[in-house]
């Protein structure tokens, strides 16, 4: 997304300007609430106030001038870290805006936001202008968050012609909203006197100051409008009558005065441009034909005609809102003809110029419906997720019977209003191309039916995925192969520059181990014949995910290098980097250390030169928790110091794995109380998200801290219970990973068991414990990699390798023996065998050397 730098100005006035000191003074006082709120309708002086106030203060101001395109999400949330930036040269932008593709919902990004405000020292001011024109109830909800977490050092104004749509009770009962309204901005005798004095050198006694204020009830617009209405040397009784004699609106009235005043050229100029949101010289030339459209800016600037400069060379210019709808209802009524030419001819400028967003805009206004679907059509291709809203709203104005037309376009639209939150437009259109498809069959071509049943397939199996309802993403997977084997519609579906979409955060191995081996294995033997090698590749790390769990690794090895080598035909960074972390993961597990660094080395190089912020977030994390197995205490400081991560810190979705390692490091340096209260609140999210495997990781470092405070029955309660979630899965590297700290634990809580001194509250087989402890500490130290590679390698039946299966998962002889439908004899038989063939004397061993065999 292109920022746009004239938002981010604070707008200079030429006009002598009445000091509204004690407005001034209203506005100092917002430095002791969070919240600042001014609310009047057009034409008060709501921005002349807060811009003259803004250029007194020595501290930094970061403001943002919104339009209706920044009704989204995405827009808002990177303007204002934009401002925050330009104003505060030390706010870290980058910390903030990482978060930007990994989580949709903003909710991320948000917390990261007010943690980097936290971090600022100095008193930060932000001024959001225009802010009736944001409705979008996803950014209401994360304004909200942000009005109820700032921190004492930041203050929000916010400027706006309606109440925002915010639940505000809070802020007034704790005295934390300052607030200005219409009557507060009026403008009282005094200042009326001012005012008149400065503006034409006209001095109003007491009583012509109140008559005039009586008349305009203090409306600075409307004194403003008079004093252009008046010819040269008007006096004050000219003033009083004129406005006596009004039986109309004012602002009408008075608009009307001042554009009749205007040659015939400007009054043409001004009807012509005010279709313009904001306007350069280039620009009003290409929509007047005027060659001396850059001499009438300047004269308008220069007169002071409701003219708005939004940078400091003065290049860009906008209207003022109540004069440029004035100039529209003129442009209407005496050129009506003229409304979708001069659009049109805006539109083909901005389009040749680069702005392409603007430009669609004015094709929109136009009814250039073809002309914005063939901008349209270059610019959903590379769009990413997070950039869709906008797309979503302009594709929600062009009638269905252009879109049914470019059946691709409508399912972009149908997508687009899903993943910008738009759930039931997106379901509303979803049944009405349905209908469609049913009812007027013949109306469509047979490619244009085949497209759209194709398609609605395919974003529904989407849709279901990314809603977690993976059973329904296998059924509609199928449906979409069938009707279209080719299988390419929409590849590169969302992606980013490097590759990324939010869709590989979603791992069904994160839900549940078991629903994983179903799913997983079902979409990859759908997916793998499709030309969406990017999805297949995801789907190759989340098979891996589950056999690196499982402590598989020369399984998981294989389905990450599948996915690496799809990355690289597909020139897909994302996939690259993610899957050459895991390939790093299991080198590190496997002790090859030299290795893994190696490949963090080789990431972090082309990181630099990628300079892509989620996956460098990813290549950080993987070092800090390398740095954290190996005890290498200077690089975990170092990570500490840069990471900058406080436990008293919003909490980030999209970080709750760096929060997990900050705990652990904290309990390890005795921080006990700041662990216990970063872990409480990480539980908070992952209850809520659901994620099963960072739930028992939460577990395991609770029972750590508990054992090092003493607290051994807690300590063991807590380490059984995530025993207990993660014995039905067979969990298994989220154990061992933790090293000797864990496997001295459930050394001692095997102990307890076996003296009875602990009954389990939940059934958690010893077996499974055991072999967690064996895994952390291997009882024949010279059964290495070189030993089996080195040894002859026994060969097991089909019936025997199921028995090892199940052995793996934890059932007891019994448990095996109706899985597999046979006498308790004949499993005793089996295994007696594999002890036999492995020479090993017990499960854990036979499972050990099996797997190091790879017999299984």
């Amino acid at each position: 997304m292109t920022i746009i730098a004239t938002k981010l100005h604070i707008p200079r006035h030429r006009l002598p300007l009445v000091e509204r000191v004690r407005l001034f003074q209203r506005l100092d006082k917002g430095v002791n609430h969070e919240l600042t709120l001014i609310v009047a309708p057009a034409g008060y002086g709501k921005t002349t106030l807060l811009s003259e106030w803004a250029r007194t203060l020595s501290q930094p101001v970061a403001w943002v001038s919104f339009d209706q395109r920044d009704n989204d999400p995405v827009r808002f949330r990177e303007h204002t870290i934009a401002a925050l930036k330009q104003s505060c040269p030390e706010f870290d932008e980058q910390a903030v805006l990482q978060h930007a593709a990994e989580d949709t919902a903003g909710d991320s990004l948000i917390a990261a936001l007010i943690n980097e405000l936290h971090r600022l020292s100095e008193t930060q001011i932000i001024i959001w202008d225009d802010f009736h024109l944001i409705t979008d109830a996803l950014i209401l909800k994360g304004v909200l968050y942000l009005i109820e977490r700032l921190p004492a050092h930041t203050h929000l104004y916010i400027a706006s012609r309606t109440p925002p749509a915010l639940s505000l009770s809070k802020l007034r009962a704790n005295n934390k909203l300052n607030g200005l309204e219409a009557d507060d901005l009026r403008f009282n005798t005094e200042e009326t006197t001012d005012f008149f004095r400065k503006s034409c050198d006209m001095q109003l006694s007491v009583q012509e100051a109140a008559a005039v204020q009586e008349r305009t009830e203090g409306w600075a617009t409307a004194m403003r409008l008079s004093v252009m209405s008046l010819p040269k040397q008007a006096d004050p009784e000219a003033l009083i009558q004129k406005m006596s004699g009004m039986d109309c609106d004012i602002s009408n009235y008075f608009l009307e005065e001042v554009f009749s005043l205007q040659p015939e050229t400007i009054q043409q100029f001004l009807m012509q441009t005010s279709i313009l949101n904001r306007m350069t010289g280039g620009l009003c030339e290409a929509v007047t034909g005027k060659i001396e459209s850059e001499v009438y800016l300047q004269f308008l600037d220069q007169n002071s005609l409701f003219l708005v400069p939004l940078d400091e060379r003065r290049e860009w210019y906008r209207y003022y809102h109540l004069f440029q709808a004035f100039l529209i209802r003129q442009l209407k009524y005496s050129q009506p003809h003229e409304w979708q030419r001069l659009h049109t001819t805006a539109g083909k400028w901005l389009e040749e110029k680069g702005y392409a967003d603007e430009a669609i805009d004015h094709y929109l206004m136009a009814k250039e419906y073809e002309s914005a679907l063939s901008l349209l059509e270059e610019m959903a291709s590379g769009k990413a997720i997070k950039e869709w809203t906008m797309l979503g709203v302009w594709l929600n104005v062009i009638p269905d019977s252009f879109l049914f037309d470019k059946p691709m376009m409508l399912l972009t639209k149908l997508a687009a209003q899903y993943l910008s939150g738009r759930t039931e437009a997106a379901t509303k259109g979803y049944w009405k191309a349905v209908h469609k498809l049913e009812q007027d069959v013949h109306s469509l071509s047979s490619e244009t039916s085949q497209i759209l049943q194709a398609g609605l397939a395919f974003l529904t199996a989407f849709r279901t995925f990314l809603d977690r309802d993976f059973e329904f993403t296998v059924e509609y997977s199928k449906e979409y192969v069938e009707k279209h084997p080719p299988g390419d519609l929409f590849v590169g579906f969302g992606n980013d520059r490097v590759g990324y979409h939010p869709l590989w955060e979603i791992y069904v191995s994160d839900n549940s181990l078991r629903l994983a081996e179903q799913v997983v294995i079902s979409l990859l033997d759908i997916w793998s014949e499709t030309k969406h090698a990017h999805f297949v590749a995801h789907l190759h790390i989340d098979l891996g995910k589950l056999h690196y769990e499982r402590n598989r690794l020369r399984e998981a090895e294989r389905h990450m290098r599948c996915a690496y080598d799809i990355g690289k035909s597909c020139d897909n960074r994302s996939l690259i980097i993610i899957a050459e972390l895991w390939l790093a993961s299991i080198a590190a597990v496997q002790g090859e250390w030299d290795t893994a660094n190696n490949k963090i080395q080789k990431l972090e190089k082309q990181i630099i030169t990628e300079g892509s912020l989620h996956l460098s977030k990813r290549v950080v994390l993987f070092q800090a928790t390398l740095a954290k197995i190996q005890e290498d205490e200077k690089q975990v400081n170092q990570w500490l110091k840069t990471s900058g991560l406080n436990y008293t810190d919003e909490i980030p979705l999209s970080m709750s794995r760096e929060y997990s390692l900050f705990a652990t490091i904290l309990i390890e340096r005795g921080q006990m109380e700041k662990a216990a209260a970063l872990i409480e609140r990480l539980f908070q999210i992952e209850n809520k998200i659901g994620r099963q495997g960072n739930r028992i990781r939460l577990l395991i470092s609770q029972s750590r801290m508990l054992s090092l405070q003493g607290k051994i029955a807690q300590s063991m309660e807590t380490l059984e219970e995530a025993l207990a979630l993660a014995y039905p899965e067979n969990y298994i590297r989220t154990f061992v990973d933790e090293g000797a700290p864990l496997g001295e634990l459930l050394d001692q809580y095997i102990k307890m068991r076996q003296n009875q001194h602990r009954q389990p509250d939940k059934k958690v087989p010893l077996t499974y414990v055991k072999r967690l402890h064996r895994l952390i500490f291997p009882l024949d130290k010279g059964m290495n990699k070189s030993f089996v590679e080195n040894s002859y390698k026994p060969s097991i039946t089909i019936k025997e390798k199921s028995v090892l299966d199940l052995m793996d998962k934890g059932l007891s002889n019994k448990e095996i023996a109706e899985e597999l439908n046979v006498s308790l004899s004949t499993v005793k038989t089996h295994i007696n065998n594999i002890y036999s063939k492995l020479q090993v004397k017990n499960r854990l061993q036979a499972l050990e050397l099996a797997r190091a065999y790879e017999l299984f």
